[in-house]
């Protein structure tokens, strides 16, 4: 696939997601960690479509009309965007231009492939959200469980964007 290849998305606005059939496209989207397969379809999240569209990467098919704009896409679609979207698109969008692969793994995380091939589980934070000791505790496990390291992406209101690499800390060899 060239560098100015669109793909084709045809968006489900039922379920909220993109949806790419063509099989040169899905086995090139794939490469790159887009997207997530479901029998022979490559199943796109509301994420990711809007990063591609913001780069010119994709045409979406919806509502019997062929999207290439985002702003257009968000019109029609904002029922779609759920309150997190912005965080997690600038999250998204932030690791994306600075060449990391990234999955996304639920609607607040996402796996990060980092240039080195480290891998990480990075939890969207926004500003002012509480999260709980127990709620930080599970995130630290579930990272150490799989071998990856956690990484919060708090987003402020302004929607700058500062990493935090969070881990477990034994004091004097007690364990939690």
């Amino acid at each position: 696939m060239t560098s100015r290849t669109r793909y084709k998305v045809v968006f489900d606005a039922e379920k909220c997601r993109g949806i790419v059939a063509e099989k040169l496209q899905i086995n090139d989207l794939e490469k790159k960690w887009f997207g997530t397969k479901e029998g022979d379809k490559l199943i796109l999240d509301t994420v990711e479509i809007a990063y591609l569209l913001l780069n010119e990467k994709a045409s979406v098919e919806s509502c019997n009309t062929i999207i290439t704009d985002f702003e257009k896409f968000i019109s029609i679609h904002h029922k779609c965007l759920e309150e997190f979207f912005w965080p997690r698109l600038i999250v998204y969008k932030d690791l994306r231009d600075r060449g990391r692969r990234v999955r996304v793994l639920e609607s607040d995380k996402f796996l990060v492939r980092d240039k080195q091939g480290n891998l990480r589980l990075v939890v969207v934070l926004e500003e002012g959200s509480l999260r709980s000791m127990q709620s930080i505790r599970q995130h630290v496990e579930m990272a150490m469980n799989n071998n990856l390291k956690l990484v919060y992406a708090i987003v402020s209101l302004q929607g700058d964007l500062t990493y935090y690499e969070v881990s477990r800390i034994d004091i004097w060899g007690e364990s939690p």
